[in-house]
């Protein structure tokens, strides 16, 4: 080959799974590594209780009955 291809992909379970098709060339290769971190799958319950300042239901309530009052009849 006379140009290097670069071919994107994951490493997982000893296995090389490319993001898209290989090419269609023959030559020597190697695979290079690169160690990313893993990311992090988290839900919206795990943002609950974590506000620097928790409201109540009763604000809460209050405060959406208050803007709903402010639509008015449309």
């Amino acid at each position: 080959m006379d140009q290097a291809l670069i071919v994107r992909g994951r490493y997982a379970g000893r296995t090389f799974i490319p993001d898209g098709p290989l090419p269609d060339a023959e030559g020597a290769a190697q695979l290079v590594i690169t160690l990313t971190s893993p990311q992090t799958r988290g839900s919206v319950a795990d943002a609950f209780g974590t506000a620097a300042v928790l409201r109540s239901g009763n604000d809460i309530l209050a405060q959406v009955r208050a803007e709903r009052d402010e639509w008015g009849d449309r």
